[in-house]
């Protein structure tokens, strides 16, 4: 679910997992895109940073779930005598 949420609005899924800097790094990403897309000569480029913006939030989401995995395994490990 988060993955589909970091396609449309990849700030907002950053923000769900607690990853604050990197939301507001990505809404930059965002803003910037939003911005070349409005100019007409630069909208390809503005695509390129959206692309971007969703594979940054992607890998961040990724990262953040492997994480909490290896936590769970380390707590695991601990509990065993």
């Amino acid at each position: 679910m988060l993955y589909l949420l970091a396609i449309f609005c990849a700030p907002l899924a950053l923000l769900l997992i607690g990853k604050w800097f990197q939301a507001i790094l990505n809404l930059g990403l965002y803003v910037a895109a939003l911005v070349l897309v409005i100019t007409i000569v630069f909208s390809h480029f503005g695509f390129v940073v959206w692309i971007v913006g969703v594979v940054h939030a992607v890998l961040v989401i990724n990262n953040h779930r492997a994480e909490r995995r290896t936590q769970a395994i380390i707590a695991a490990s601990r509990k065993e005598p």
